[in-house]
């Protein structure tokens, strides 16, 4: 009786170094496609952070003027589109007793329109609610500044004008140019970085 041949056992094969290297080219592109798409998630997350900053400052002030209708052409006088609070002056002078502290004593109306511009203008430098020292910051849009304007006066019979308050802040990349308003306008390099958020106020 005939011996079968053995059969050849077939070859293991393995990864060769090249098969290797095309594999963690391929990883390595996923992965640093991946790190840009974080990137990006990051960059529209802090956007979004500023407007809700800026949009909360805004209101600030809003309810302040609607709260002292009476006064309402003092804060646009306060806070004009060519010199916008935000520099921290006006601040400065609330910290040291310059100007009159509303929330500790009772204000005639025309001086709470002075005390309101200058705690707007600290909260548009970032700082806090408690301003004793005048030293603490806690953040908030980019180069802040803020403006209100008058743009509808008041026409008789009506003795109501319409205010907009806007704030303006650094933006990290270039978009459109805001047509809302002035404010800020040149403060930031190029207009393209400058953002605002406006609301109007009939009082």
């Amino acid at each position: 009786m005939a011996i079968p041949a053995k059969q050849a056992s077939p070859r293991v094969r393995g990864f060769t170094l090249i098969e290797i290297l095309v594999s963690l080219t391929l990883i390595a592109v996923g992965l640093l496609g991946l790190a840009q798409l974080i990137l990006k998630g990051q960059r529209a997350s802090f956007e979004a952070y500023q407007r809700q900053q800026a949009i909360s400052l805004a209101n600030d002030m809003l309810e302040k003027i609607k709260t002292n209708r009476a006064r309402a052409a003092d804060y646009a006088a306060a806070a004009p589109v060519n010199t916008p609070l935000g520099e921290g002056n006006r601040f400065n002078d609330l910290t040291t007793g310059t100007i009159t502290n509303c929330a500790a004593t009772t204000c005639a109306p025309d001086v709470l329109a002075i005390y309101d511009a200058a705690y707007w203008d600290g909260l548009l430098q970032g700082s806090t609610e408690t301003f004793n020292g005048g030293a603490n910051r806690a953040g908030g849009a980019a180069n802040a500044r803020g403006c209100v304007e008058v743009v509808v006066p008041a026409v008789a019979p009506s003795t109501l004008a319409t205010y907009r308050v806007t704030v303006a802040w650094q933006g990290r990349e270039a978009t459109v140019v805001p047509v809302t308003s002035a404010c800020g306008n040149g403060l930031y390099g190029t207009e393209t970085r400058r953002r605002v958020v406006s609301f109007d106020v009939r009082v």
